[in-house]
C-alpha cells in the first residue's frame, strides 16, 4: 500500500511539470543579483528556485549570485535597467530618489508584525497604479514580495529608554531614523555588507536589522554588547525584481507558475525567520551580549510621534507630484484587510 502511495505522489510530482511546460518552451536561465550571503531573507528566492526547477523539468533555472558578486548593493536598480542580470534583490532604503512610492512601506511602526500580511500588502502596492508606474520607469516588476520581521538593534550602547539615544549613531534607513532622530539619534544608512566594519570601527555605535537573523548574517554578534529587542521600529521595505524583458520571454504558463509561489515563498522565508530565531537567542546569550526587552511605554514614545513623520513623507512626495496619500491611504487599508 505505501509502495502505491509513493507511485502515485510520485506521478503526480510530474503531471504537475508536465502541466507547466509549455510545448516548444526553450530553456530559461536567470542570474539573480543578491546583497550578502544565504540567510532567512533570501529563503523565498531559493524555494522559488528549487520549486520552479522540479515543475519544469528544469527548463527555468533561477540561480541566485550572493554577496554582492553581481553588483553592488545601491547599485542593483541600475543593473536591471542595463539587463546586466535577469533579476535581484532590491531595498528601497538604498534608492530613495529612484523608488520613492515603495517607501511607503519604511515609514516608522508601519507595517504589520504578521509576515503573510506584509507579503500581500507588498503584492497588493506593486499591483497599484502609481506603483506600476514608479516600476515601470525602471523597466522591472515585483517577482517575489520580500516581508521582513520587524527592525530590532544591536551594538556597543545600551539602551533602555528614549533618552538615551541622545548622541548615538544608528544605522538606520531614512523613515524609521525620524523617530530616533526625534530624541537625539544621529543617522548613518551603511549597506548591509560593510555594517561589521562600521561597527568595528566606531563609525556607528548601533545597528539596526530585521529579526535577529540579520545579525547573526553578517556577525554582528561577534563584536556587539547589547541587543535591544521588542523596539519594533517597523520593516525596510525590499523585493526580488526581474526586469520586464526577461519576464516577457517566459510563456503564459511559466509567468503563471512563478505568480501561484509567490505565498508559498514568503511561507519559507517566514519558517526560515522563525528557525533563525530559535537559533540566535541562545547565541546570543552564550556569547555573554545583554538581551534588552525595550519597555512599552518608552515604544509607545516613539510611536507618538511616527504618524507626524507619515503625512511629512506625504508632503515631501505631493512637492514631487506623486499622489502620496492615495498611496498612504491604499496602504493603511490594505494592512487593515490582511492583518485582521
Amino acid at each position: 500500500m505505501l509502495e502505491r502511495r509513493t507511485a502515485a505522489a510520485l506521478l503526480g510530482l510530474a503531471l504537475v511539470a508536465i502541466s507547466a511546460r509549455p510545448a516548444g518552451a526553450q530553456p530559461v536561465s536567470w542570474k539573480v543579483a543578491v546583497f550578502g550571503p544565504p540567510r532567512p531573507a533570501t529563503a523565498s528566492i531559493e524555494f522559488l528556485a528549487k520549486e520552479v526547477a522540479a515543475r519544469t523539468g528544469g527548463q527555468i533555472k533561477i540561480e541566485p549570485v550572493y554577496a554582492e558578486a553581481l553588483s553592488k548593493a545601491t547599485e542593483m536598480l541600475d543593473g536591471l535597467k542595463a539587463e546586466a542580470f535577469e533579476a535581484a534583490l532590491l531595498c528601497a532604503s538604498y534608492y530613495p530618489g529612484k523608488l520613492p512610492v515603495f517607501t511607503v512601506l519604511d515609514l516608522a511602526m508601519l507595517t504589520p508584525d504578521n509576515i503573510m500580511a506584509q507579503a500581500r500588502v507588498q503584492m497588493a502596492l506593486a499591483e497599484h497604479p502609481v506603483m506600476q508606474q514608479e516600476l515601470k520607469r525602471w523597466g522591472i516588476r515585483m517577482l517575489l514580495p520580500t516581508p521582513l520581521p520587524q527592525y530590532q538593534m544591536m551594538g556597543k550602547k545600551r539602551i533602555t529608554r528614549v533618552e538615551d539615544f541622545k548622541g548615538v549613531r544608528i544605522r538606520v534607513s531614512g523613515e524609521m531614523a525620524k523617530v530616533l532622530e526625534d530624541f537625539g539619534a544621529v543617522k548613518s544608512l551603511v549597506p548591509a555588507p560593510e555594517t561589521y566594519t562600521a561597527l568595528e570601527r566606531g563609525v556607528v555605535d548601533m545597528i539596526t536589522f530585521p529579526g535577529t537573523y540579520g545579525f547573526a548574517s553578517f556577525r554582528l554578534h561577534e563584536i556587539s554588547r547589547y541587543y535591544i529587542d521588542k523596539i519594533s521600529l517597523g520593516t525596510q521595505p525590499c523585493f526580488w525584481a526581474v526586469t520586464e524583458g526577461a519576464w516577457g520571454k517566459l510563456p503564459a504558463g511559466h509567468q503563471k507558475l512563478m505568480l501561484d509561489l509567490r505565498e508559498p515563498a514568503a511561507r519559507a522565508a517566514m519558517q526560515a525567520f522563525a528557525a533563525a530565531d530559535g537559533k540566535d537567542y541562545p547565541e546570543f546569550k552564550a556569547r555573554g551580549i545583554e538581551v534588552i526587552n525595550f519597555p512599552p511605554a518608552e515604544r509607545a514614545k516613539l510611536a507618538a510621534n511616527a504618524g507626524k513623520h507619515w503625512q511629512e513623507w506625504v508632503a515631501d512626495k505631493e512637492r514631487r507630484g506623486i499622489p502620496a496619500r492615495q498611496v498612504l491611504e491604499f496602504v493603511h487599508a490594505k494592512i487593515k484587510e490582511y492583518a485582521r
